[in-house]
């Protein structure tokens, strides 16, 4: 059967099964438009469950959010995206009245959801409780697919109808063509954050494509496929997974397209698509107990420590500037500090210091990776830190408490002040009302520049709501006072 050749008038015929790989504890997620199901397996197609089978007319994108532990789904029938918890209970309406939604993900870091809506030629977004809808980006013909790569910012998506796929900002600005050429029904796409290469399907051609991120280095993966829709990276394993609509499958390869295999084969109607949720946490090579960074004169210096690591080979560091992407400034095959121990299970403490030349008043943001003896890199970027970097005179010798950044935020900012000299620091937070939030910092810290992060909870660990809020800094005799606004 093939289908998404198409126009809006016969979109009802177009849909049929999403799923999204949950690799941390190896199942796939998965709707069937023929069967009106959500169901989940393992990831080689045994131990198939059934997660939703009530109140369902047309499910299609789905996408998950391991955070909370919730998937949220669209239903193509009624017009609605929905969530449940991963077992499948709690279901709720999430987004009412939408005009042929098409595919969903999910942005945990940001606590937001992206959809395409096929009736408004729209990228859209809300917050996680379908709470303040935005239009993103619009006059996009027939929006099929859209991807969020939460480490550099940016929103893909793809469009039928132009046989394009673009990009974005998180916020739809800087809209960007990433492949123009040689596209014929492009219906689904996935992101590997972590090589920089985008993955996706073409239903016209029935290939599995992938190129860089810019949009580079088309390589043509797996052909001969009948009607693929679905995609989805397991990046534990280094597999690609897809859905067949025309032979009622879903397959996997290794990421190169080789070695394809039929994962699942029986009880399946209208396999449609495949979504990767590439936030999932995996089981690391390296285990972390710390990383920091902080600027230590008119250098920035980051420091971590490992709990453990397994087959080891080194780590690689990478920064970006203010909003802009990650790009790799030091690798372990060129730095002998960055060199990993192998095999340990003892603590080991690493030190690099960027000596490059830094702008005074820029935030840099690093994060670092690890690679194993087999070439497989994974990226840390939820232990990402970000400095606020300020050339060192004598003038800077001072008590500061800078403006937080960014400023309107969510879901977190950072706030940075600077010492004249080692001493004892408190920074609080404050409501509007004056009432005490939660307490950030509250010890002793050396002369220079220091940063706090704040995640927008109070001191239960619960998510504050929206608003103006107060941080108050307290070091001997020097008292400061900023303001900052929580935007959600």
């Amino acid at each position: 059967m093939k289908i998404l050749t198409l126009t809006k008038s016969v979109l009802t015929l177009a849909l049929g099964m999403s799923l999204s790989s949950n690799t941390y504890a190896a199942k796939m997620y998965f709707t069937d438009f023929g069967t009106s199901k959500i169901q989940r397996a393992d990831l080689d197609g045994s131990n198939v469950e059934d997660l939703v089978t009530t109140g369902l007319s047309a499910p299609s994108g789905i996408s998950l959010d391991v955070i909370n532990s919730k998937m949220y789904w669209i239903d193509f029938g009624i017009d609605k995206i929905k969530r449940a918890d991963f077992d499948g209970s709690n279901v709720e309406d999430i987004i009412t009245g939408l005009n042929f939604p098409r595919n969903i993900a999910v942005d945990a870091t940001n606590s937001k959801i992206y959809w395409v809506d096929i009736g408004t030629d729209k990228v859209h977004r809300a917050d996680l409780d379908g709470s303040n809808v935005e239009d993103i980006v619009t006059g996009i013909a027939v929006p099929l697919a859209v991807e969020v790569d939460v480490v550099n910012s940016k929103v893909y998506w793809a469009d039928n109808s132009s046989n394009r796929i673009q990009r974005a900002g998180l916020d739809g600005s800087n809209v960007e063509d990433i492949i123009t050429s040689g596209l014929n029904t492009p219906t689904e796409l996935a992101l590997d954050v972590f090589n920089s290469k985008i993955y996706w399907l073409d239903d016209g051609t029935n290939k599995l494509q992938r190129a860089n991120f810019d949009g580079s280095s088309i390589e043509d993966l797996v052909t001969g496929l009948d009607s693929p829709q679905g995609l989805a990276i397991d990046k534990a394993n280094s597999k690609i997974y897809w859905t067949d609509d025309g032979t009622d499958k879903i397959q996997r390869a290794n990421l190169d397209g080789s070695n394809v295999e039929d994962v699942l084969t029986t009880g399946l109607i209208t396999p449609f698509a495949l979504e990767i949720d590439n936030a999932v946490d995996q089981p690391l090579s390296v285990e972390l107990n710390s990383f920091s960074a902080r600027q230590i004169e008119n250098s920035i210096q980051l420091s971590w420590a490992t709990a453990s690591e397994t087959e080891n080979e080194g780590f690689n560091v990478y920064r970006k500037v203010g909003s802009g992407n990650f790009a790799k400034i030091a690798s372990y095959k060129s730095h002998n500090e960055l060199q990993g121990q192998g095999n340990t299970s003892v603590e080991t403490f690493y030190n690099f210091t960027d000596n490059s030349k830094l702008q005074s008043g820029e935030f840099y943001t690093y994060l670092i990776s690890d690679v194993e003896t087999n070439g497989l890199e994974t990226k840390h970027e939820k232990s990402a830190q970000s400095v606020l970097f300020e050339i060192k005179t004598e003038k800077a010798k001072r008590f500061e408490l800078a403006q937080n950044f960014p400023n309107p935020f969510n879901p977190s900012t950072t706030i940075s002040y600077n010492l004249a000299n080692d001493a004892k620091v408190i920074l609080k937070i404050y409501n509007e009302k004056g009432e005490f939030v939660k307490e950030l910092t509250n010890g002793f810290r050396y002369e220079g520049s220091h940063n706090v992060v704040w995640n927008g909870t109070d001191s239960f660990g619960n998510q504050v709501s929206s608003g103006t809020y107060f941080y108050k800094l307290t070091s001997g005799t020097f008292t400061q006072t900023n303001k900052m606004i929580l935007l959600k």
